[in-house]
């Protein structure tokens, strides 16, 4: 029998090429309820402070699944104790998700138990998994000590009321983002195809939640014209926001990764994906929010803070996926900064708009963005890259 090599640069350890398995699918689900949470919470607190909030829990949520999501690439799934590992941080997880309408009130000691639990399972499965990979060991602990740090930060600040408790929580964001520049630093074994696939995933599911928002949104008003066409339209803004996502760009960022190796592959995995992904899920989430507001009463402006969500999400979302298609080789998408600049002012001077017009005029500048780049920059990019 060949000996199993010990270096990332030859073979991911969940082999090579592979498509998420079940039980990460699986595992998915509980961050489905999460985002169900986050999203329910910041309607009922629709105020700069509330998405503020949403935003920053959000954040934590998603970098949760990410941690897994570089585990679970290395690992794969096979093995009973990965099972065993991601089964138990599911659980713990979907008492974290139950805590989010609570988490900066008296539900903050759940939500910071549950949350270092997950993170900690985390850890203990990297661990347990590479063992006998010494390169892998040693990149682990390049991000390790500093993460684990911030999840105690997050833990000790639940034990803690406002500001205190805002102050550690910042300060464990704080840390973990350093922690991810660390890591920088290791040579992480990434399988490429899969990294990008789970990623996607997860963006699907916030897509979801806008549909399902739509829908239960639907659900409680008249069937008449002008409900019938924001429903519509709100479909049709989420059915662009997923065009922008997985038509040209994606496929773009995961071709760049996969032409990469070594230290470069697991830092463009951070920078595209773990931290440039953050923005799009956050932009996917608000626009969730105003959707259903924009459903909900279409004849009436959206007022200030759902008009933010509306015109900030789409713009986040636009935006995030410049800044993946920037890293994945320099390219600028041109059209979407022109657009996000239409949507600020859109935003700015339609206020008092009804919400179904914002909403309709806000769709038209993405969907003609997108036909603009479709006719245009991949037609010429796949020209040259032909040549």
């Amino acid at each position: 029998m060949a000996k199993e090599s010990n270096s990332p640069s030859d073979a991911v350890r969940g082999g090579n090429e592979r498509n998420s398995s079940t039980i990460e699918l699986f595992f998915d689900l509980v961050f489905v309820y999460a985002i169900t949470q986050v999203v329910t919470t910041i309607h009922h607190d629709l105020s700069l402070v509330g998405l503020a909030q949403g935003a920053f829990l959000l954040g934590l949520l998603w970098w949760t699944w990410s941690v897994y999501t570089w585990t679970t690439n290395w690992t794969g799934t096979d093995g009973v104790s990965i099972r065993l590992f991601l089964l138990a941080a599911m659980g713990a997880t979907l008492f974290m998700a139950m805590a989010v309408p609570d988490a900066f009130g008296e539900g903050a000691l759940w939500f910071g138990i549950a949350y270092f639990t997950v993170r900690l399972f985390a850890a203990g499965l990297y661990w347990v998994a590479s063992e006998a990979y010494p390169e892998q060991r040693a990149a682990f602990f390049t991000f390790f000590p500093l993460s684990f740090s911030a999840a105690f930060l997050v833990l000790a600040g639940s034990f803690l009321e406002s500001p205190w408790l805002w102050i550690l929580w910042i300060a464990g964001a704080a840390l973990d983002a350093f922690s991810a520049i660390n890591a920088g630093k290791g040579i992480w074994a990434v399988d490429a195809k899969h990294f990008a696939e789970r990623n996607g995933l997860f963006v699907i599911i916030a897509l979801g939640e806008s549909i399902v928002g739509i829908g239960l949104a639907a659900a409680g008003v008249e069937r008449d014209l002008i409900h019938t066409t924001a429903i519509a339209m709100a479909f049709v803004t989420a059915a662009a926001l997923w065009w922008s996502y997985f038509d040209k760009a994606a496929p773009n960022a995961e071709a760049h990764f996969t032409s990469a190796h070594g230290k470069e592959r697991g830092r463009f995995a951070r920078d595209a994906y773990s931290v440039l992904h953050y923005p799009l899920v956050v932009g996917i989430v608000f626009f969730a929010v105003a959707a259903e507001e924009v459903v909900t009463h279409p004849s009436d402006p959206l007022g200030t803070i759902a008009t933010t969500a509306l015109t900030g999400g789409v713009i986040l979302v636009l935006l995030a996926m410049v800044a993946v298609t920037y890293r994945a080789g320099g390219m600028i998408l041109t059209a979407r900064i022109v657009a996000a600049v239409l949507i600020v002012v859109v935003g700015w001077v339609g206020a008092s708009l009804p919400a179904i017009t914002l909403a309709a005029i806000v769709t038209m500048i993405v969907v003609a963005t997108l036909m603009w780049e479709h006719n245009t920059v991949w037609t010429e990019r796949n020209r040259s890259a032909s040549v």
